[in-house]
């Protein structure tokens, strides 16, 4: 038996104007285990603080092409929680 989850992700728009967007930044960390993929972007404000956040992804090669998914098997779940674990692990991700 094949158990697939489905992981989805929404953005809240934020009417705050201390609010930056830099649609050509580069990630500042990529963390792969297997076909789980971690990508870590940084967040500028204009008062120039900064905040983290991480895209999760299922990447696979279906032909020539690279995809991505935000669909995981049992095994993927398993290869994301190292990828998770990993990127929580260099990044210092602190509670609030």
């Amino acid at each position: 038996m094949l158990i697939t989850f489905s992981l989805i992700g929404y953005t809240q728009a934020n009417q705050d104007s201390t609010h930056v967007t830099n649609t050509r930044q580069k990630p500042k960390a990529t963390y792969k285990v297997g076909s789980a993929k971690v990508t870590v972007w940084v967040n500028k404000r204009s008062d120039g603080s900064t905040w983290k956040s991480f895209k999760i992804e299922n990447i696979y090669k279906k032909y020539d092409n690279w995809l991505s998914s935000n669909n995981f098997s049992e095994t993927n779940l398993l290869e994301l929680k190292a990828a998770i674990d990993k990127a929580i692990s260099e990044e210092t991700v602190k509670k609030k």
